[in-house]
């Protein structure tokens, strides 16, 4: 019936999102959906989705709106509302709640891989310019002292020359708006930009543009280490940073 095509659309498309059905159902609704723009649309949007609902952390719902359910749900002890209004109610709220939560997931995961990009972008800058750093020195007490008289904040600086990462300078970027540290390691042929952000952002670990991503932070600074270095290298390279600023 031409009026029940929309509704079986969308069944299928949930159903094929969440691979329930059959494969040759599977294959036959694929070549639908590669001949209909507003199907792939709705799958790209669904499957974003959940991905992001996947990601979500279980702390970042915030109390106030894990309250606001809880008392939804406990509503069913107050005599002023109907059972079936009480269970409606506290079933839209819930919906609101997650969809709220899972829009927020994807505006923040957009925003880290912006961040993510922009970073990137400064260290690939950086290999294009004559030397990837404002101010040369393998002496962390000269490092830190010149970060300190152009940034608000400074970060500590590690020697790594031991760990084979060597310290080769510092660079101020422009992260948005904001001017940041960044600290330039070397490792063999490979150079590592270090760039402090501000210890509430946070970055999409990835690989970019060929560059491979890693970002972790501690009370002062969230860290975001490229380099076109193998990810397993670049993961040493943070574990002896960290080592290290426990040790000074």
């Amino acid at each position: 019936m031409i009026g029940s095509a929309p509704y079986d659309d969308e069944a299928m498309l949930q159903a094929y999102c969440d691979d329930a059905l059959d494969p040759a159902s599977a294959m036959e609704f694929e070549r639908r959906i590669d001949a209909d723009s507003a199907l792939r649309k709705k799958r790209d949007q669904i499957m974003s989705l959940r991905r992001a609902i996947r990601a979500l952390p279980q702390d970042d719902l915030p109390p106030q709106l894990l309250n606001r359910v809880t008392s939804a749900v406990s509503a069913k002890h107050s005599p002023r509302i109907g059972a079936s209004w009480r269970t409606i109610a506290a079933s839209a709220l819930i919906g609101a709640v997650l969809a709220s939560s899972a829009m927020f997931a994807i505006d923040r995961n957009n925003a880290q891989q912006d961040l993510a990009r922009q970073v990137t972008a400064s260290h690939i800058r950086s290999l294009l310019a004559p030397q990837p750093f404002d101010v040369a020195s393998s002496d962390r007490h000269t490092v830190k002292p010149w970060f300190t008289t152009r940034i608000p904040e400074s970060p500590q600086v590690a020697d790594l020359t031991s760990q084979g990462f060597v310290l080769a300078g510092g660079r101020i970027d422009v992260i948005g708006r904001d001017p940041v540290a960044t600290i330039v390691y070397r490792h063999a042929a490979h150079t590592i930009s270090l760039t402090t952000l501000r210890v509430h952002q946070t970055v999409t670990t990835n690989a970019i543009s060929g560059y491979n991503v890693i970002s972790w932070k501690d009370a002062d600074f969230s860290y975001v280490a490229v380099s076109d270095l193998p990810r397993e290298d670049l993961e040493t390279f943070e574990r002896d940073f960290k080592s290290a600023l426990l040790r000074q």
